[in-house]
Parts: C-alpha cells; sequence; structure tokens
C-alpha cells in the first residue's frame, strides 16, 4: 500500500470512529450500511427500462429475504417507514420509477421519459458508489466525458380502453408529458357496441361503467419513418414533432393490428356469446400461407396442448406458424405473435423455426418485428444466430442493434477474438447508451469465456436455471 493510500484509509478510519462516538445507534446504522455497502456490477436486462444492480452486501432491512423473494418499492414509498434509508434514496433519484429489492440484487425501472445515462450514475452514487470491480469493467456509466453516448429513442406508452370485453378506442402517450393522443376503431365496433348494450339491457350509463383501461406497454417507433438519417432523431431540432410523429406512427400500427385481431364473427361472439361460433378460417389465408392474428393465436394455442400432451418436435401448428412467418408477408401484429411463439419452443421445431425466425431478424422492414425476431433467435440458443447478431450491430434501429449486442453476449464465443474486436469497434461508433453498454458488457461476458473465468452462455432463461450470471 502507498504512503499516501495509507494516510486515507487512516483518515476514513478516524472519521468513521469519530462518527459512531457522536452519532445514536440509527445514524450508525446509516453509516454502517453506506460503507459497506456498494454497488458491484451493473448489467442489462431483456426489457431497456430495467437495469439490475449487483451489490457487495446485503440491504438492510431486506436480509431476512432468502432464495429469489424479493420487494417491489415504488415512488410514492419514498417517504414510507418500512423503505430501507437506502432505497429512499435511490427513488428520490431523478428518472427512477420503481425498485424490486432483494438483499443484493436491485431491478432498477425508469420512467420512460428519461436516459439511463442520467439515471444510472445518480443510483449508484445513491448506493453508496461501485466496488473497484466496477470500476474497472469499463461500463459506461459516467457522464461527465464530452461526447457521452445519447440515450435510445423514447417508447410510446399504449393503452386499450375496453368495455365488456369489446375495444373501444387506443390511446398512445409519448415521453415528453404531452396529453395523450386517441383514435377511435372503426365503425364496426361502434356497431358491435349497440347491440351489445342492446343484449346487456339496461341504461347505456350503468353499461359503460363497465369501461377499463388495458396497458399495452411499449413502442418503439421506427427510426427510419422519423427521420432519413436514423442518429438525426436523437439530436432533433424539434424534440416536439419527433414526439408527435412516433405517437402519431405508434397510435397507427396499434389500430391496425386491433381491427386485424378482431374479426366479425369475434366481434359476434363478444355481443353474443355461445349463441354464435366463431366462423372457420379462411381458406384464401390457408392458400396464400397467410394468417390472421386470430388464427396465429389458435395455433399456438393447439401447439401448447400437443405439447402438455408430450409431442415433441415439429408439430403441424408449429410447422404452419413457422411457414407463416417465413413468407415475410401479413399483419405486422400477426408475424409478431408468432415469431415471439415460436422463439419460446427450445428449438424443437428445427431448422424450419430457426430459418424463419433468422429471416425475420435479416429481412423484415419493421424494426420492431426485426427486435421481436432478435428476442426469438436469443430464446432459441442456436450458436447459428452468432454470425446474424455480427452484421445486426449496424442496424439502422438502436433497439435492434441492442439486441444483437445481447444476442451476442449470450452465446459469442472466444473466436480468435473476432466476436470481441467487432463488438468493441462497434462500441467506438455508438451513441445510444444502452447499445454502448451492451457492446462492452457482451465483450466483458465473450472475454471471460474465452479466459475460463465462468462467462455465463445461453439465453437469460437458461442463465437463470443454471446459475448466476457473470
Amino acid at each position: 500500500m502507498t504512503p499516501l493510500r495509507a494516510m486515507l484509509v487512516a483518515s476514513a478510519i478516524v472519521s468513521a470512529h469519530a462518527f459512531v462516538a457522536l452519532h445514536p445507534a440509527p445514524a450508525r446504522q446509516q453509516m454502517h450500511s453506506m460503507i459497506r455497502m456498494r454497488v458491484d456490477a451493473v448489467e442489462s436486462t431483456p426489457n431497456p427500462s430495467s437495469f439490475l444492480l449487483r451489490l457487495d452486501a446485503p440491504l438492510d432491512g431486506l436480509i431476512s429475504l432468502t432464495g429469489l423473494r424479493g420487494e417491489t418499492f415504488r415512488k410514492a414509498q419514498a417517504s414510507s417507514e418500512s423503505c430501507p434509508m437506502s432505497l429512499k434514496r435511490v427513488l428520490n433519484s431523478v428518472g427512477v420509477d420503481s425498485v424490486f429489492a432483494m438483499p443484493k440484487l436491485l431491478t432498477v425501472n425508469k420512467v420512460p421519459e428519461a436516459s439511463w445515462e442520467a439515471v444510472l450514475p445518480q443510483v449508484i452514487e445513491a448506493l453508496g458508489g461501485g466496488t473497484e470491480r466496477l470500476v474497472v469493467s469499463g461500463l459506461p456509466l459516467s457522464v461527465v466525458e464530452v461526447n457521452a453516448p445519447v440515450g435510445m429513442v423514447r417508447g410510446v406508452r399504449i393503452r386499450l380502453q375496453v368495455c365488456h370485453k369489446l375495444p373501444i378506442q387506443v390511446e398512445a402517450t409519448g415521453w415528453l408529458g404531452t396529453p395523450p393522443v386517441r383514435a377511435k376503431l372503426s365503425p364496426r365496433f361502434g356497431s358491435a357496441m349497440g347491440l351489445l348494450i342492446g343484449e346487456v339491457g339496461g341504461p347505456s350509463d350503468a353499461f359503460f361503467k363497465g369501461r377499463i383501461w388495458l396497458d399495452r406497454g411499449m413502442r418503439y417507433p421506427e427510426e427510419a419513418l422519423l427521420t432519413r438519417d436514423p442518429s438525426a432523431l436523437l439530436n432533433a431540432d424539434d424534440p416536439l414533432a419527433s414526439e408527435q410523429e412516433a405517437v402519431r406512427r405508434a397510435l397507427e400500427i396499434e389500430v391496425a393490428e386491433v381491427e386485424s385481431a378482431f374479426s366479425d364473427g369475434r366481434l359476434a361472439a363478444i355481443v353474443y356469446g355461445s349463441r354464435v361460433a366463431a366462423p372457420p378460417c379462411s381458406n384464401v389465408s390457408e392458400v396464400e400461407g397467410l394468417l390472421s392474428l386470430e388464427e396465429v393465436d389458435r395455433l399456438c394455442d393447439e401447439d401448447m396442448a400437443l405439447e402438455a400432451r408430450g409431442e415433441r418436435g415439429l408439430t403441424q401448428p408449429l410447422e404452419r406458424l413457422a411457414r407463416f412467418v417465413a413468407t415475410g408477408e401479413g399483419v405486422l401484429g400477426a408475424r409478431r405473435n408468432a415469431v415471439a411463439y415460436i422463439g419460446g419452443t427450445g428449438g424443437r421445431g428445427g431448422a424450419d423455426v430457426f430459418e424463419a425466425v433468422a429471416s425475420t431478424f435479416q429481412t423484415a422492414k419493421a424494426a420492431g418485428l426485426r427486435r421481436t425476431a432478435g428476442d426469438a433467435l436469443s430464446d432459441l440458443g442456436d450458436p447459428r444466430a452468432v454470425p446474424l447478431a455480427t452484421v445486426a450491430l449496424a442496424d439502422s434501429a438502436a433497439l435492434v442493434r441492442w439486441r444483437a449486442a445481447r444476442i451476442l453476449g449470450e452465446l459469442g464465443e472466444a473466436d480468435g477474438g473476432s466476436t470481441v474486436a467487432a463488438l468493441n469497434q462497434a462500441a467506438l461508433q455508438e451513441r445510444a447508451f444502452e447499445v454502448s453498454f451492451e457492446l462492452k458488457d457482451a465483450a466483458r461476458k465473450v472475454q471471460l469465456r474465452a479466459e475460463g473465468d465462468g462467462g455465463a452462455r445461453g439465453p437469460t432463461w437458461k442463465q437463470m436455471m443454471q446459475g448466476p450470471r457473470a
């Protein structure tokens, strides 16, 4: 230990003893937490709005929790006596929405309008700073650099209003705090509503008390639709116009998907219940290989039922789903659901399933669908996805580059250093914070595997079953 470092350590010890002598037990407990607990590692999650933080010591107040048990704390609970002091500081950080806390693990969720490059440094500081392991990791957790990466395109939150299971309208909310924008569905939904009121009977005001809003999650606008230069959107001179265009596009896509999901037969079934049977599948879609959203859901249910009965391999429903995905055509929502489902089949569909998903990842026009296909490739865990992900590091959409980096972090091997080199090269040119983080973390994981140092390999669900991640 150098003389300067020895002097600093001695000074810290003296200060700590002085604090203990002058302050009552609660304050000493708080100081004890601040000294012992620090952030040991920061990891991304499959959700771009969440990051996982590993601590080097248990959080005060949560030590009794064991295994996978945890507790969720929301922003409003920051003043609660049951909330540990360290989590109060985290929740009071600008941009933090909620925290799922386990003794030595925290999943931090941000609000849509916040950027991780601003949120993460605050959270790490609120938890006592980072350990030496975090400091030497090389991850972009500080925004002090002049050319710090900027955040990804903000998401648009979608909600669907329904009344007695019948959709009424769609709502889209941007990230700048502007009022939400709503869009009504086609007249056939209004006609179905009138018939349903007649079937239920009673005054219409009592009927509409059954209205509820369903959260449909986040939608990320395709950068190419908003600007010719994908990077220009991140520094747009008119952020309000960019948000308005993103909201408009997300709303347009969601309305189209709802319209596709609710055929006339399905609306009739909602209105009249069991008195009306759903119409059979369209012969036209059978001939062309295209499927509606309703047909995709039915085939997914059929495949799950066959698997539950012990059937393995490429079942007939799974084959039809893969064939539909491989066409590259059809309603976007139906294709997205089909890709997401077959990605979770564990590879039992063989080459047909992998090639259908891989083709979507490479050629789909919609960035959101390419990202979903990337999720599916990750879930399949097939090493043939590695060269596809390496190419996708140059994709025009930040979300696709982010997913490609995650695939390489999960499946990439130390192939003479080429994967690590590709990740490092992409990181030098990356401007989106989440992508930059993922690229560097993926390179770290591949390097750990190359050194035989326990770097986890495979999709996230498999890593959770096999043990702690790198």
